[in-house]
C-alpha cells in the first residue's frame, strides 16, 4: 500500500494561480508549478517500528466477538461485482470463482475504543501442490498492536494453531491436505483495542485521532502463496501489504451518527434499536479492506465519467476537502485516459491523522489531515493525492510483490503523477515534477543503486530516494528509448493483461520488449537490476 503512504514527503513548493485549471479545459494556468529541492525540515522519513513481539509460548487469546443474528442477507459473488464494479471493468462471476472471499461482522465499541469481529474466509487452493495449512497475517502485531484471534475452525472443526512468525502470522493446520482446486471455509473471531494516541501500523494507519477513526489492517488477512507461503516479516519502511485480489461482504456496526467511508460500496445502512447503526459494505476484487469514519465528517461529491468521487473531511478543513475532491477527480480522468478504465463505481478520499502524506486502499485513498490545514494546500497535498489515486491502477488492479519489488507500483505511480502534472499544467508542469524526482534521487548523491531491490535492502533515505526518485526516472528513460506512443501502448497492455493478478519485473520487461520490438536488457540491467553492462 500504499503509500506514501509510502510516497514520503516530496517537499514540493508550488506557486500556483488562485484559480487552478482542470485537465479537461483547453486554457492553461497563469502560473506553472515551481518545484524546489526538499529540505530536512520539509520531509517525514519512514518511522521505525517497534521490535516484533517474541514467539509466544501459548497462542494469543481474545474475548469472543459479539455474535449477532445476520442483519443483512449476504450477497452472491455476482451481486458483489454488480454493486462494486462499473461495466467497463468487464469482470464476470466466473473470473472470481476461485478468489478468496471474506464475510465479516465487525462491531465497534460504543466509546470507539475496541473492535470485535467474526470472519468466515472462503479459500480455494489455486496452486499446483496440496496445502497442509493456511496462514493469516495479523498485521497490527508487527507493531505490537494487540490483534488477537480465537475459535479458529476449518469447515466447522477446530484446528491446531501454529505461530511461525511471533504473533503476527497465525497458521491453521488442516486436518487433510487441501488439494489443487479444492475449497475450504476458515472461520475465526478477532478483537483489538483502537489506539487513541499515535496509532499502530506503518504511519499510524490504525487509530482514533482528531475525531477520525482509521481501521487499516484490522482483520486477519490471508497470506499469499507464491511458490511457498510468504511468511517473512516485512520491512517497516515500506508497504507490508502483499495480497491477492479478494471479495468482501462486511457488516459494520458502530454508534449512530458516524459517517462511514469504506473500500467497495455501501449497499444499505440500518439504524438499530440500541443506538447503533449497521452498514452493509461489499467490494471486490480488491487487495485490502479498510474503513474510515467520523461523527464530524462533512463530504462533497462529484461524478467523473460514471464514477462517484467523494471527499470526506472535517468541516473546519472545507477548503482542503474541496481541493482533495478536485485533485482526485482530475487524476481519475488523466489515468483512465492514459492506462485504461478505473474499475469501481466509487472513489473516496478521506482525511485522517496518518503520519504519512497519503495511503492507498482499493477505491479509497486517505490523505494526511495536516496537509488540508497547510498554509499552502496546493503543494505536496496535490502530489500526494494524485500519487495515491494512481495506486488504484498500480497496486490494486495490477498487483505486485510490494515487499520484494516495490518499484513496480511505487515508481509507476510516480510516473503517473508526472503525467498528471503534464495534463494539468502542460509541459512545464511535467518538467517541474521530473526535476523533483531528480532532487529526490540527489538526496543520496545520485547513488548508482538499482531500483529493483527488496525494501529491506535500502538503508535510511535510500528507499525514498531510489524507489520514488530514481524509479520513475527509469520509466522516463524507457519512454525515451521506445517512444511515447509505444510507452502508452505498453502501459495500457500491462494494465489490461495483469488485471487482478500479480505482475513481476520479468513480465514487465518482456511485455515492454514485445510492444517496442526492442531488446531492452541493457536498460533494465542498468536501472533495475544493477548488473554489469
Amino acid at each position: 500500500m500504499r503509500h506514501t503512504s509510502r510516497f514520503l514527503w516530496i517537499g514540493l513548493a508550488f506557486l500556483l494561480s488562485a484559480c487552478m485549471q482542470v485537465p479537461t479545459r483547453t486554457d492553461t494556468p497563469s502560473a506553472l508549478p515551481t518545484l524546489t529541492a526538499p529540505t530536512a525540515t520539509s520531509e517525514a522519513e519512514p518511522i521505525v517500528a517497534p521490535e516484533v513481539t517474541p514467539v509466544p509460548t501459548v497462542a494469543p487469546t481474545a474475548e469472543p466477538a459479539l455474535v449477532t443474528q445476520p442483519l443483512f442477507a449476504p450477497l452472491s459473488d455476482a451481486q458483489i461485482l454488480m454493486e462494486t464494479l462499473r461495466p467497463e471493468a468487464e469482470m464476470t462471476p466466473e473470473g472470481t470463482a476461485d478468489m478468496t472471499r471474506y464475510d465479516m461482522t465487525v462491531q465497534l465499541a460504543d466509546d470507539l475504543s475496541a473492535v470485535t469481529g467474526e470472519a468466515t474466509i472462503r479459500y480455494t487452493n489455486r496452486e499446483a501442490v496440496p496445502l497442509d495449512a493456511l496462514y493469516l497475517h495479523l498485521f497490527p502485531n508487527l507493531w505490537d498492536g494487540g490483534l488477537t484471534a480465537a475459535n479458529v475452525k476449518v469447515d466447522g472443526a477446530p484446528v491446531e494453531i501454529a505461530w511461525p512468525s511471533g504473533d503476527d502470522i497465525l497458521g491453521g493446520v488442516l486436518p487433510a491436505p487441501l488439494m489443487p482446486g479444492e475449497t475450504v471455509e476458515l472461520a475465526l473471531e478477532f478483537a483489538m483495542d483502537v489506539p487513541s494516541g499515535d496509532g499502530v501500523g506503518n504511519y499510524g494507519e490504525f487509530a482514533y485521532q482528531d475525531g477520525i477513526l482509521a481501521l487499516a489492517h484490522f482483520y486477519p488477512t490471508m497470506v499469499v502463496y507464491d511458490t511457498d507461503w510468504r511468511l517473512e516479516t516485512p520491512s517497516s519502511q515500506g508497504d507490508v501489504i502483499f495480497n491477492d485480489a479478494s471479495l468482501y461482504d462486511v457488516t459494520f456496526i458502530a454508534p449512530t451518527g458516524m459517517k462511514v467511508a469504506a473500500t467497495g460500496a455501501t449497499v444499505e445502512s440500518r439504524d438499530l434499536p440500541d443506538g447503533r447503526t449497521a452498514w452493509h459494505l461489499v467490494g471486490g476484487p480488491m487487495r485490502d479492506f479498510n474503513i474510515v469514519a467520523s461523527k464530524s465528517y462533512a463530504s462533497e461529491a462529484q461524478q467523473v465519467g460514471g464514477v462517484e468521487v467523494t471527499s470526506y473531511f472535517l468541516p473546519e478543513d472545507k477548503t482542503g476537502g474541496e481541493l482533495a475532491l478536485k485533485y482526485a477527480a482530475d487524476a481519475l480522468r488523466v489515468y483512465g485516459d492514459a492506462f485504461g478504465p478505473y474499475p469501481y463505481r466509487e472513489l473516496d478520499v478521506g482525511a485522517t491523522a496518518t503520519e504519512a502524506g497519503g495511503i492507498e486502499y482499493p477505491g479509497l485513498v486517505v490523505v494526511a489531515r495536516a496537509l488540508y490545514q497547510a498554509a499552502d494546500p496546493t503543494g505536496f497535498f496535490q502530489a500526494a493525492t494524485a500519487h495515491e489515486v494512481a495506486h488504484q491502477w498500480w497496486y490494486n488492479v495490477v498487483g505486485n510483490d510490494q515487499i520484494n519489488d516495490p518499484w513496480l507500483d511505487e515508481a509507476t505511480a510516480q510516473y503517473a503523477t508526472e503525467l498528471y502534472y503534464g495534463h494539468v499544467y502542460g509541459p512545464g508542469g511535467a518538467a517541474a515534477f521530473e526535476k523533483s524526482l531528480d532532487d529526490r534521487w540527489a538526496r543520496v548523491d545520485h547513488a548508482d543503486k538499482p531500483i529493483g531491490l527488496p525494501v529491506e535492502d535500502y538503508v535510511d533515505r535510500e528507499y525514498g530516494a531510489i524507489v520514488y526518485g530514481r524509479g520513475p526516472l527509469f520509466l522516463n528513460a524507457l519512454r525515451d528509448r521506445i517512444g511515447g506512443e509505444k510507452m502508452t501502448e505498453f502501459l495500457r497492455r500491462y494494465y489490461e493483461e495483469n488485471r487482478w493478478g500479480i505482475a513481476t519485473p520479468a513480465r514487465f520487461e518482456a511485455l515492454a520488449e514485445e510492444v517496442s520490438g526492442q531488446d531492452l536488457s541493457d536498460l533494465f540491467a542498468e536501472w533495475v537490476y544493477g548488473l554489469p553492462q
